[in-house]
This record gives structure tokens, sequence and C-alpha cells, in this order.
């Protein structure tokens, strides 16, 4: 699975990134690994503290601790850089709103909690999320004495910050859908427009009349593209537009694509963006070859210019 990621400039040009479920993978099990690592040290020091004095707790003038300390400050900045990757990629794809954080903070000591209620006196228990995805208490890690190392809270963190990844990358899938099925792409590429949106004087009678879509002027079997990902919902001939394709994307949103001379899908068909779907010609009520591309909003015409401006 792919992870889209928007690189969105306030004055520059949107990008389209990509990140791949393996590289994810690959950031998750190099963290866990780290304190993989880092616990075996920390239990390495603590047998061998054990078997020499059972009253000396684990010292910085050890090798053992000088590696233990080394060792936490490794993981401690790793946990900070994904952190605040992780952030960056959730704003990006609009999981988490700007100024907002990535964990919810705890409150200081009197503070008021989720609930309204205040802390009172002395308190304790295990740090069980109020809400959150796919969270289990794992009461073997809590026990685990670290001697005070952090190594829990790395952990704890770590698990906290995958949790942050998998909704980042659940919401980038959804948008990455979404952008697929967005009809923003140029159905006759190296087409001529050579008629607009809006009113515009009929070519057969004269007279002032409303030009639903545009209309690409291209040589008769020059391939037509869809403009965006979806459904066919019809696919063949009408009085006045000739052979032709409609295209359902979701959110409302259809494609139509008129006087081709020759269809290559059917209702019900599922198509790409950019997949080839008709030919250019002049079938119906045509002066020429040209494709006649409609876009329509709650079943409305609107102006197909506005989704094509990029493409």
């Amino acid at each position: 699975m792919a992870l889209v990621i928007l690189s969105m400039g306030r004055f520059s040009r949107s990008r389209v990134r990509t990140l791949s479920s393996r590289a994810l993978v690959l950031i998750a099990s190099g963290s866990l690994l780290a304190v993989a690592a880092g616990a075996f040290a920390l239990g390495v020091g603590v047998g061998r503290g054990g078997s020499e004095s059972n009253t000396s707790p684990l010292s910085v003038d050890h090798p053992e601790g000088r590696f233990l300390v080394d060792r936490l400050g490794e993981i401690s900045g790793k946990l900070v850089r994904l952190e605040s990757e992780a952030l960056s990629l959730a704003r990006r794809v609009g999981v988490i709103k700007s100024g907002e954080p990535l964990l919810d903070p705890v409150p200081a000591s009197g503070e008021a909690t989720p609930s309204g209620s205040k802390s009172i006196g002395p308190t304790g228990g295990p740090m069980i999320p109020a809400s959150g995805v796919g969270v289990e208490f794992d009461g073997g890690l809590s026990m685990f004495d670290d001697n005070g190392a952090g190594l829990t809270d790395i952990e704890y963190e770590l698990e906290r910050l995958g949790t942050v990844l998998f909704e980042v990358e659940r919401a980038a899938t959804e948008l990455d859908l979404a952008l697929m099925a967005y009809p923003n792409r140029n159905p006759v590429p190296g087409g001529q427009r050579n008629s607009s949106f809006g009113t515009r004087i009929d070519p057969f009678n004269g007279r002032s009349a409303f030009h639903s879509g545009l209309d690409f002027q291209a040589p008769s079997g020059t391939p037509i593209l869809a403009s965006g990902g979806g459904r066919v919902i019809f696919s063949g001939y009408h009085r006045q537009y000739g052979y032709m394709v409609e295209i359902d994307h979701g959110n409302s949103l259809v494609t139509r694509y008129a006087h081709c001379s020759r269809l290559f899908v059917k209702a019900g068909d599922l198509v790409t963006p950019s997949q080839r779907i008709a030919a250019v010609g002049s079938t119906g009520r045509s002066t020429g070859a040209h494709l006649h591309f409609e876009i329509l909003r709650n079943g409305t015409f609107v102006n197909p210019a506005t989704y094509l401006a990029r493409s």
C-alpha cells in the first residue's frame, strides 16, 4: 500500500510523493530493534551488577552503564525525530490540524482532567489512554523495571507514534483514492480547445445558445482518456451527443465524453485515470471531428476548465 503525501507550499505547485508501506515497516522495525537492543544491554548490566553486589545499582562509571546511557540518548533522539516527521505528515494529509499537538498533553497537578474533575491528593495506577486506535494494556511491559533508565517510557511513546503513523497511512490511502477519482486530467492530450463553456453562437442555426462543455479538436480516431477514475454508467448512442461515454467519479461528479467514433468501455466497467475509453469522432450533432467534454456536479453543468486548470 502506498502512502501519498501532498507537499503543498503556499506559493509553489503541489507535488505528490509516495512512501511505500515497506518503508513505514522499516522505520517501525528499526525503532523497535533499537529499543530491544537497549533493553538487552540493560538486562546484561543489571545481571552483572547483581552477581557482583546485591546492593550496588547500575552506575554510569561502569562500561555497561555508559553504554546504556549512550544507547538511551540515541533512541531518544530517534524517537524525537520520528515523532516530528509523523506530526508533519499528519498535518499534511489533514489527520491533525495545524497547531494541534501530536499527542494529548498530560494535565498538570491540580488542573482539570478531560472529565472536568481535579486531581485530589496522591493517586496512581497504570497509564491507559482514554481514547485511541487499537491500544491495549500490556501488564508485563508496565511492570518492567528499567532502573529509572526510561526504556519503558520510550516503548510507550513508540507505541503511540505507531498509532499516529497508522492513522496517517489510512488517511493518505483515502486521499490517494480521492485523487484518482478526481476528474482533472486532460481527456485529449494535445487536442486544441476550440469552444469554451458558456454562451456562444450555435453552429447550426446561428442563434445564441448555451454550450455545456469544452470542445477538443483532434483528428478522428484520436484516443479519448478518462479524466479520472470511476465507474462507467453509460456507453452508447445518443441522438444529439452521438456515441457517448459517461463516468461516475463519486462525490456527485460525472464526466461525459461525446461525438465519439468508437467506444472501448461498457456500462458497469471500472476505469482508471487516463485509461483509453473511446476515440474522437463526429457522431451526433457535430460539425467535425472533436470531443465534447462535460462535467456535471449534482446533475448541474459546471465549467470543465476549472477542473483542468493544471492539465
